[in-house]
């Protein structure tokens, strides 16, 4: 691979904000964040169809489509290895897949579903792409506002901020919420009535363990706000399109971050559509 040559994975591609950064990075090459040379951009949805590209193509771009599936972890590894293969690593992964059920009474296996997705899959694409990435490679992880801690009980957010907090430590965390959740005293032990919201806040937690323990590499999540989509939309009129969703993600995987790592970015409100900064959790 050509030394200017640049590798990236956008997954949940094929719609809403994954779609836009798609979009704009094929739009540009992402030049207008500094980057130059070519762009190999790897489009990644369950299906794996290279995404329609658009009128205003750089010639710089390279658009593939990719097929991952957040509950299939063989599609994980064979991406990896597809690219490993050809290209020997990756530069950027940008981790919008996600699902939403927008009421608090859902199914075991829709609560499942969340927590597989949302945290466990995510997670799990993270650590199949860290061995692959290269030196000072960026991966964000979009998150939400309603992963913040304010949601939860004072004895949860200690847990949840340890500073010495391990994945395996996090994984028995979000164990005994879908314990509670089954028993259906979650609430009463101070969850939020929702399970995205813990999904979230595992994510977020998760990102601050994996910056921690790589610091080769620069790795943040992220709310991009309230977006008009099929999962934002649940909530009513969303403020944002998904092109100004992207604006965080995009920050963050190519913008001048001073380095930071390891933190959750957001605007100060959903319906802002600034670059973000760095926000409490």
């Amino acid at each position: 691979m050509s030394p200017t040559t640049r590798v990236a994975v956008v997954t949940g591609a094929n719609r809403g904000i994954g779609k836009a950064i798609i979009d704009r990075l094929v739009a540009t090459g992402g030049q207008d964040y500094g980057l130059s040379g070519k762009l190999v951009l790897y489009a990644a949805s369950r299906s794996g169809d290279t995404p329609p590209t658009p009128a205003a193509a750089s010639p710089s771009v390279e658009l593939r489509g990719a097929r991952l599936s957040l509950t299939d972890p063989r599609s994980i590894d064979d991406l990896v290895a597809a690219i490993k293969a050809e290209h020997g690593g990756c530069h950027m992964l940008v981790n919008n897949a996600g699902i939403y059920y927008y009421r608090e009474n859902i199914t075991a296996a829709q609560r499942k579903e969340t927590l597989d997705v949302n945290y466990r899959g995510t997670l799990k694409v993270c650590q199949a792409f860290i061995p692959i990435m290269h030196d000072g490679g960026r991966i964000v992880n979009l998150s939400s506002q309603s992963g913040q801690l304010h949601y939860f009980a004072p004895h949860l957010r200690t847990r949840f901020l340890d500073p010495d907090l391990t994945l395996n430590q996090l994984d028995q965390l979000v164990g005994e919420y879908s314990d509670a959740a089954a028993k259906g005293d979650a609430v009463q032990r101070g969850w939020p009535r929702m399970t995205y919201f813990t999904s979230k806040a595992a994510l977020n937690a998760a990102t601050r363990i994996l910056a921690r323990d790589n610091p080769r590499l620069l790795i943040n999540c992220c709310c991009p706000g309230w977006v008009n989509t099929e999962l934002g939309g649940q909530a009513g009129a969303a403020p944002k399109t998904p092109a100004e969703g992207a604006r965080i993600p995009l920050k963050l995987a190519l913008g001048d971050i001073g380095g930071i790592s390891g933190r959750y970015w957001a605007n100060d409100s959903v319906s802002e559509k600034g670059d973000g900064k760095v926000q409490p959790w």
